[in-house]
């Protein structure tokens, strides 16, 4: 057990210790929700703010990613009468934890486009307990500054719920990398 843990800490502290051109950054998004499939069916248009943190050498990036999302949902069909005023909706939350691969083309201190293949966790008070997914997505960056860029993503999460079912985020936000 002592060698595993070993040789796992060697693995990690390889690349923190070797002189590259790695860049490390940090991304602060907000953005749309958009939901589909029969199980979203109930949840309307909504918002999400979330972190994004990553470490890239030349075209190929790690990510780990955080968001919540917050939509509103009608968990009650109601008969409307005339002059009655519908209920107000309640706001649920969708919290997601992502980690992948993204893959860039373009030069990096120009306009750049990426690819994003992630597997996530995914929970909130809509769900009521964990589920997993695939989030594939694609985006884009122009620097802002030498250190700033600005960026858009679009993901779709795809969940295991009860049957697959799938929503859309787009997130838009500033990337700030740390040692560039």
């Amino acid at each position: 057990m002592k060698t595993i843990i070993t040789l796992a800490l060697f693995i990690i502290a390889m690349p923190l210790q070797s002189q590259s051109n790695r860049i490390y950054s940090v991304s602060i998004n907000g953005g749309g929700f958009f939901p589909s499939g029969d199980r979203f069916g109930s949840l309307s248009t909504g918002y999400n703010a979330g972190v994004d943190i990553e470490t890239r050498k030349s075209n190929f990036g790690l990510f780990l990613g955080t968001k919540l999302n917050l939509v509103k949902y009608q968990g009650i069909t109601y008969e409307m009468e005339v002059g009655v005023e519908p209920p107000d909706l309640e706001t649920m939350t969708i919290g997601e934890i992502t980690a992948g691969a993204r893959w860039y083309w373009g030069v990096i201190d120009k306009l750049n486009l990426n690819l994003d293949l992630g597997l996530g966790i995914y929970t909130g008070n809509y769900f009521q307990k964990i589920h997993w997914g695939i989030q594939p997505g694609f985006g884009g960056s122009v620097p802002v500054s030498r250190k700033l860029s600005a960026n858009l993503n679009v993901k779709i999460n795809v969940l295991e719920v009860e049957e697959w079912e799938t929503y859309a985020g787009v997130y838009l936000g500033l990337r700030y990398s740390i040692n560039k």
